[in-house]
């Protein structure tokens, strides 16, 4: 084994190749990570090849695959750039709503060796093609699944679910093809953390904020520290501070903060020693990822990326500001994006039409105009009777999709409090409303003062 190291330099052969994947697999391992996780898909390629694969099975079973859609293993591209969603679903029995609050759309550039992403708040406005009205951003992926679920229980054929709905409704805001998806869990966030044996992170300032176990509180103070999976998805998720709303988190805290953690995990990932530790990480991975990338996609960008440091992850700056309902992002911001990600896709000057649901300067007018002439919400399609005829039919707005000549396809409403416009409790006007709201506990449950959870 050593005799093989003790060799000079020489062009990559087939057996120099083998011998390199273990440094180069730990780069990916870098990679993606710090990208929430993708690198967590490729790491034991030199280290633990078996279990590697055997988590590539895993991992890379699509379940939003749509029926029609035929099995291929993708060749991995040499050189070709991969623009991909990293999806934070919270899945946990009897808490999770199929709400997207960790939305961060990347691409990796094996020929710049740059991983470029942009967070999405998750009250970002947007359209979904092919469905009127706009929608909160983090509620489009549970509005494709109900979607799905409503064809399988009348037995019509699956041509939409959240993943797909998801992805097309980001290419028609941003400009470029999201052809991928990394999906990871919130159990699956705290358990590779705990796996990682913590993260350091400088927390900004105190946190006190409600598990999602009623009357269960953590308070994190403020300073560098080592935070468990958990308190780490306490420091992302942050929103409702039990001292009252001047403690409270935006998006754009969140948005910060996931920056922090994706750098964190880079960090640490560097760090860990051993096969042991790595296959690990790697038995977690398996249970908590899904993706659609290909297993020679994921070998192939662990050999492309092998010089790949935290360095070279660029954080685009969305801008966004809140103008109640929505998250918006100013258009030299929503450019400045566009125009990134599709230079490093190499789509650059695209012609096509997209979406500036999510731009201030149009959103706000648009928005003004619909408080001025407030639409009636439409009705379940049950041939029910018209409106009593003194009520003028409103005039068609010139940002509404036509009505289709078959049944209008109106997304069904997500059944949680967070979605949107279903939410009935009044919204602070500095303040996006709170993903989740927990009733309030006594007083004497508060005690949780200590850093260890």
């Amino acid at each position: 084994m050593q005799a093989k190291n003790d060799k000079p330099q020489a062009p990559a052969k087939q057996p120099r190749k083998r011998i390199k994947r273990g440094q180069r697999s730990k780069r990916m391992y870098l990679l993606l990570a710090g990208c929430l996780f993708l690198c967590l898909l490729a790491v034991g390629a030199g280290y633990a090849l078996n279990q590697l694969n055997k988590t590539l099975d895993i991992v890379t079973e699509d379940p939003y695959k749509l029926p029609d859609q035929p099995v291929v293993e993708k060749p991995y591209e040499q050189k070709k750039s991969i623009a991909f969603v990293i999806v934070g679903v919270d899945t946990r029995k009897n808490i999770g709503m199929l709400n997207t609050d960790v939305l961060v759309v990347a691409v990796a550039n094996p020929v710049t060796q740059k991983l470029s992403m942009v967070s999405l708040p998750r009250d970002t406005r947007v359209q979904i093609p092919g469905y009127p009205g706009y929608h909160k951003v983090n509620e489009v992926f549970a509005l494709g699944e109900n979607i799905r679920k409503d064809a399988e229980i009348k037995g019509k054929p699956v041509t939409e679910n959240g993943m797909t709905m998801l992805k097309k409704t980001l290419n028609h805001m941003l400009g470029i093809t999201v052809e991928h998806y990394v999906q990871l869990d919130f159990e699956g966030f705290t358990a590779v953390i705990d796996k990682l044996g913590g993260i350091t992170v400088d927390v900004d300032r105190d946190l006190v904020y409600e598990l999602p176990k009623q009357g269960v509180y953590r308070n994190l103070k403020k300073g560098k520290q080592v935070l468990n999976g958990e308190q780490a998805l306490g420091f992302v998720r942050h929103r409702i501070d039990r001292r009252g709303d001047a403690y409270n988190s935006s998006d754009f805290d969140r948005n910060r903060r996931q920056q922090q953690v994706i750098r964190a995990v880079a960090e640490k990932s560097m760090s860990l020693d051993g096969i042991s530790s790595l296959t690990a990480v790697l038995d977690t991975v398996g249970q908590h990822i899904k993706t659609d990338l290909s297993q020679n996609q994921i070998k192939g960008l662990a050999l492309d990326f092998a010089s790949f440091s935290s360095s070279n992850m660029v954080t685009l700056d969305n801008g966004a500001i809140w103008s109640s309902p929505y998250s918006l992002w100013p258009r030299e911001n929503m450019q400045a994006v566009r125009t990134a990600l599709q230079t490093e896709v190499g789509v650059a000057g695209q012609s096509e039409q997209l979406s500036d649901a999510a731009v201030a300067e149009v959103a706000k007018v648009e928005m003004k105009a619909e408080k001025r002439t407030p639409a009636s919400k439409p009705k379940p399609t049950t041939g029910t009777k018209e409106q009593p005829k003194t009520q003028k039919p409103a005039k068609p707005s010139p940002n509404t999709a036509p009505e289709p000549t078959q049944e209008p396809v109106t997304p069904p409403t997500v059944p949680d409090g967070n979605g949107g416009e279903s939410n009935p409790e009044p919204t602070d006007s500095n303040m996006p409303p709170p993903d989740i709201l927990a009733p309030p506990a006594p007083a004497t449950d508060s005690a949780d003062v200590g850093q260890t959870g």
